[in-house]
């Protein structure tokens, strides 16, 4: 399913039990439950996860994270979602947003890029 222009959210690294709560949750909010992307995706663009290209093949595998990925949500949804999420998610949780430059990224790029700042923050502190 096509997911291009539709509100969603891409989900990394969760358990079974993360995965359902939270997909409850989305569900409460008349939300799409999230789109998994799997280990083997690191080579596809989000652009791709988002269209459900099929094409997983190459050996970049992705970290060990935890990664949440909001397409489509106007500012104020996507900051009460936000709140909901931090209730049901783990701290280490990175966030982040579909932006006009990240969507042609491959998955892989934008999670070290997404940890690299995560670090430089925690740095800063």
């Amino acid at each position: 399913m096509d997911l291009i222009n539709e509100k969603v959210i891409l989900a990394y690294g969760l358990t079974g039990a993360d995965e359902e709560k939270f997909n409850d949750l989305l569900v409460k909010q008349n939300i799409l439950p999230c789109r998994v992307i799997k280990k083997n995706m690191g080579n596809v663009t989000i652009r791709e996860v988002l269209r459900d290209v099929k094409k997983t093949e190459g050996n970049s595998e992705l970290p060990n994270e935890k990664l949440l990925i909001f397409s489509n949500f106007a500012d104020k949804e996507l900051y009460e979602l936000i709140d909901d999420i931090r209730q049901i998610k783990s701290s280490d949780t990175i966030l982040a947003a579909v932006t006009p430059t990240s969507i042609n990224w491959t998955v892989s790029y934008l999670m070290h890029h997404l940890i690299a700042e995560r670090e430089a923050y925690k740095k800063s502190k």
